[in-house]
């Protein structure tokens, strides 16, 4: 999927996806295991005699306060991390970082890499650039490898297959694995789950570059933090010779402490759990002694835009920390998948994103596609407005008359009345008449002739063929 012009087509694509029924099973099933999960997460804060509100308050200072003086805190991560025998870098956009990591893998000899899960690579399109410069990416989180299977991009920032049933991935797996198709069911999870590590085992122990992503930068250490439920994340950032980490330069915080703290939401956020299986925190090279490690530890800091979000109406969606409540709770989302927004973040942290990172102009439907229910901003753990942000890009595309010409000659027809009362009235009369003409006397209108969109999968409805003016005046004369 392209970076940018698929989120064009959101609407296009959103058609699609409603109307796949297989996707649409998927979807139900999956949203209340994901709300589920974080309110007993949350439900044990309590118990340990902690508070969302407030910790949440907590963790969105620490964000805010780390993006205030960014420069700074990125300054000590790279003296940090290069005392500790790492090399740092850092990368423009999506094309540097594809070539600084072809041209690390061409310096090493490397012929296969091994993946974590990273979407700044996703951002990157670093499978792509990797694959035409000869070196095989494998990625070996269960979920980006069924979707690397089916050459599609992940649908879910935390479950990339969260769209995909049970049939399609035996069908994957049968085909990817040379064995013929077996008929499966739920029971059968934990052999599939076996299945697919015993293929990666084996590139885990081949590969000469790891390549993951990180969930914090720790200025204070040096380290890059790394979160995950599997074991595939110490196994490519500790066997291969070089392991090269890619992420946004927004994701540093201060100190351990400030780790310490954002990790109580981070993972309840995310999955539910208190705390995730498997916690890295990855310093420096192998040293002398240790029994794993890379030889070579290649951090690469990127931009991609996020540099011109600071200090401007946006700045909020830095503190994001990719946990996924937002798509997890968001309606639209659980009725359209993740593929419909186009790029690498759905749900309503894409909706801000991808405009801000690719170009408005390029995303001009994901600011609108919201109920503005504010599920997200109530359950974001770093207190993130994301209703906000959507209406600032909206207002954005009004200043700099992005929307489509026939929605500007409605407004400006509108703002004509609008402007000269006794017109208006008139043109209402009008208007309440032919929608209850429409409406054939029902009260609902069921498909509107001048912008049947508006009532092709809703019914709209309306006042008895008259105005309020009008009703209001016959109900004075009563």
């Amino acid at each position: 999927m392209t970076a940018a012009g698929q989120a064009m087509h959101f609407q296009t694509r959103a058609g699609q996806q409603l109307r796949d029924a297989v996707l649409q099973r998927a979807l139900r099933k999956a949203r209340p295991l994901f709300v589920g999960k974080r309110a007993r997460g949350m439900a044990g804060l309590a118990a340990d005699g902690l508070d969302f509100e407030s910790l949440r308050s907590t963790a969105k200072n620490i964000r805010n306060r780390t993006l205030a003086d960014l420069d700074v805190w990125l300054a000590i991560f790279e003296e940090r991390a290069t005392a500790s025998g790492a090399e740092v870098l850092w990368a423009r956009d999506g094309e540097e970082v594809a070539r600084l990591v072809v041209d690390l893998a061409k310096r090493h000899g490397v012929s296969l890499a091994t993946k974590s899960k990273s979407m700044l690579s996703e951002e990157a399109r670093l499978n792509e650039a990797l694959a035409a410069a000869g070196v095989r990416p494998v990625e070996t989180d269960l979920g980006e490898y069924i979707v690397q299977l089916a050459g599609e991009p992940p649908s879910h920032i935390i479950a990339p297959a969260v769209h995909k049933t049970l049939g399609q991935v035996e069908s994957l797996f049968a085909e990817a694995h040379g064995r013929p198709p077996v008929d499966r069911g739920a029971d059968d999870i934990p052999v599939m789950a076996r299945e697919a590590r015993a293929v990666l085992r084996q590139h885990f122990l081949s590969a000469e570059m790891g390549i993951s992503g990180a969930n914090f930068l720790i200025a204070e250490t040096g380290s890059a933090a790394l979160v995950t439920n599997e074991g595939n994340g110490r196994m490519v950032t500790t066997l291969p010779r070089l392991h090269v980490v890619i992420t946004g330069i927004e994701k540093v915080v201060p100190m351990l402490e400030d780790f310490a703290t954002l990790m109580r939401l981070l993972p309840r956020s995310a999955t539910g759990q208190a705390i995730s299986n498997y916690v890295s925190l990855l310093t420096g090279t192998k040293r002398p002694g240790d029994l794993d490690g890379p030889e070579k530890t290649v951090f690469i800091l990127v931009d991609n835009g996020r540099a011109k979000l600071l200090g401007s109406d946006y700045q909020d969606m830095l503190r994001c920390i990719r946990c996924g409540a937002c798509m997890n709770h968001c309606p639209v989302y659980f009725a359209l998948g993740g593929h419909a927004y186009g790029w690498v973040y759905p749900g309503p942290m894409g909706s801000v994103l991808t405009p801000l990172l690719t170009g408005l102009d390029k995303a001009p439907d994901l600011p609108h596609a919201s109920t503005g229910c504010n599920q997200c901003g109530s359950v974001c753990p770093v207190d993130i407005p994301l209703p906000e942000l959507m209406h600032r890009l909206r207002e954005e595309q009004v200043e700099r008359r992005l929307q489509p010409w026939p929605e500007r000659l409605a407004l400006g027809l509108w703002g004509g009345l609008a402007r000269r009362p006794a017109l208006y009235r008139r043109a209402t009369r009008l208007a309440a008449r032919y929608l209850d003409w429409l409406a054939e006397g029902s009260g609902r209108i069921r498909i509107f002739g001048l912008a049947p969109q508006w009532t092709a999968g809703r019914d709209l409805p309306v006042a008895a063929g008259r105005t309020f003016h009008e009703l209001y005046a016959a109900r004075k004369r009563d």
